[in-house]
């Protein structure tokens, strides 16, 4: 059983992802019919090559702002699988050109198209999410307690742009009612031993444009510098780009919290831009810095 290279299947995923395009573009009926069956799927799936009865190479396809990125092998959180026949795969990429003048032969593919797909959808599904040092989860009543004291504290306030006035028990709670699946999407941090350290969040969900915001509050200051905060953010922006299929996560930081900066370039976040004087904080003014995180950037920075 031969065996097909990386490289080779970014061709043959590039290939058949122009001719996804023009297929739905000719033939807009379909597209409903097909799209019910990727209702859970993240925009990411595995490609394994089946030749003569037996299971061969194995592929994760991330689609991305920068096009399709290849990795060997199927990776953890993939929860959409094709099972491909090598004459399918060698068909595309022998006659690529032609379906793309005539992309109805594409119909003939179609059974062994649906008979080839499993998707799990419990991936999607999530109840909590894990790090290395942290774990991620839905806000619990208890949580209260900490809430109370982080978000009343004008030091953390400051770090995050926030005025000094009081947030309510009553607010809280309602922003702990609000996790995985809604926008905005808020969790609690907990530390090895389950005890609460900060919170999390995404926001601004962009679902045409496949972006949203990230902000983030280490309450417990034991917990500063000490890669907490880095592994609750890898482990957000893991979520995003590969379960809920984001392909970019924004943030903003002002210019005196170096220590936020220096933790969010560990993340795969780069510098965008600089506004400057544009907020104002306990009676002065401050340049804000924006930083973004591509998927791309993010594949990158896990083959480090």
């Amino acid at each position: 059983m031969s065996t097909i290279s990386a490289e080779d299947m970014k061709s043959f995923s590039d290939t058949v992802s122009d001719l996804y395009i023009l297929f739905f573009k000719r033939y807009p009926f379909m597209k409903p019919f097909l799209m019910n069956m990727f209702l859970f799927s993240s925009g990411n799936f595995g490609i394994v090559i089946m030749e003569k009865g037996r299971e061969g190479d194995r592929f994760s396809i991330y689609h991305s702002t920068e096009g399709n990125i290849v990795k060997e092998g199927i990776k953890e959180g993939i929860n959409i699988k094709i099972v491909l026949k090598r004459e399918h795969y060698e068909d595309i990429m022998l006659n690529g050109k032609r379906y793309m003048e005539k992309p109805y032969k594409l119909f003939k593919f179609l059974p062994a198209f649906l008979k080839s797909v499993a998707i799990d959808n419990k991936v999607m599904m999530e109840s909590e999410l894990v790090g290395r040092k942290v774990t991620l989860r839905p806000g619990l009543d208890s949580d209260i307690y900490y809430l109370i004291k982080w978000y009343n504290d004008s030091e953390l306030n400051r770090l995050a742009g926030w005025s000094s006035s009081k947030v309510t028990q009553d607010k809280l709670r309602y922003n702990i009612a609000k996790s995985f699946g809604y926008d905005p999407m808020n969790l609690m941090i907990d530390n090895e031993e389950g005890t609460p350290i900060g919170t999390i969040q995404l926001y601004d969900f962009n679902e045409q444009d496949k972006n949203c915001k990230l902000g983030i509050r280490i309450g417990d200051r034991d917990y500063w510098s000490k890669g907490y905060g880095e592994d609750a953010v890898k482990t957000l922006l893991e979520y995003a780009f590969f379960t809920i299929d984001i392909f970019r996560v924004t943030l903003k930081v002002y210019e005196y919290n170096e220590r936020a900066v220096n933790c969010y370039l560990k993340c795969g976040f780069c510098c965008e831009g600089r506004t400057r004087q544009s907020a104002y904080i306990d009676g002065k003014y401050y340049d804000e810095i924006i930083m973004g995180a591509l998927k791309s950037d993010y594949l990158k920075l896990l083959d480090k």
